[in-house]
């Protein structure tokens, strides 16, 4: 006060004139100097940076989630792809499928060619192709996907075939095991310990859709890969036997 009303009656008493106020006075008005010349934007800034701290961290937690549900797509969308090649690799060189109408449980083998087929001396009619029998004869060459991460797209490859290929049941069917060569039948046993788990829960009534459905429910909740759950699934065929 007496820097800004120096000439204040008050000032001319006494105790304003010792040496204890005088301390006093002086190092009060070196704590305002003080407190006035610090930046108010810097205060503003050290009381926000806990708050920045925090969104960052919840910015970094949703990006690093979207990165791994953005992988996981893209290991989807590879296997899609892969299974495209296959049968346009497969039009394109000639090579053999199964066609079976839907609703059948015994599928038809046949042979699919690019090439037009050769035309009698007439040149109307068609000549007989070869027999059946010779057809099914060349086994076709098939490899279980490795791009399946759910019990669904398993069932699926299993009993109706990905991106147009045969079914397992139709080569089980059609070739027995004949077709399974390389890694094929080791690959092949595990992956049916599910199918026959699936087959076994579902009983007479043959209600397959709801069991896959909930198997891959009780998976989703255990956060568990095909492969734990197949290991977890002949531990339990070992404890009823």
């Amino acid at each position: 006060m007496r820097r800004e009303y120096p000439k204040h009656p008050i000032f001319n008493h006494p105790p304003f004139a010792s040496a204890e106020y005088t301390n006093f006075e002086r190092d009060l008005l070196a704590a305002v100097d003080m407190a006035v010349d610090e930046d108010p934007h810097i205060l503003a800034i050290q009381k926000a940076i806990p708050a920045v701290s925090d969104r960052l961290r919840t910015t970094t937690g949703i990006m690093q989630t979207s990165q791994v549900t953005t992988s996981q797509v893209l290991r989807e969308i590879s296997g899609r792809v892969d299974d495209l090649k296959s049968v346009i690799t497969d039009f394109v060189t000639g090579s053999f499928n199964i066609s079976f109408t839907p609703g059948s449980q015994q599928p038809l083998p046949s042979v699919f060619s690019p090439r037009p087929q050769p035309i009698s001396s007439s040149g109307l009619v068609p000549l007989v192709p070869p027999p059946i029998e010779r057809l099914v004869q060349t086994v076709p060459a098939y490899k279980l996907s490795r791009t399946i991460y759910t019990i669904p797209d398993l069932w699926r490859e299993w009993t109706k075939g990905l991106a147009g290929q045969p079914s397992v049941e139709a080569l089980d069917a059609c070739w027995g095991s004949r077709w399974r060569t390389g890694a094929e039948p080791q690959f092949y046993s595990r992956r049916k310990v599910i199918i026959d788990e699936i087959k076994r829960l579902a009983g007479e009534n043959e209600d397959y859709e709801t069991i896959v459905d909930e198997l891959e429910q009780q998976r989703l909740r255990s956060g568990a890969s095909l492969s734990k759950v197949i290991n977890a699934l002949k531990v339990e065929a070992k404890t009823r036997e």
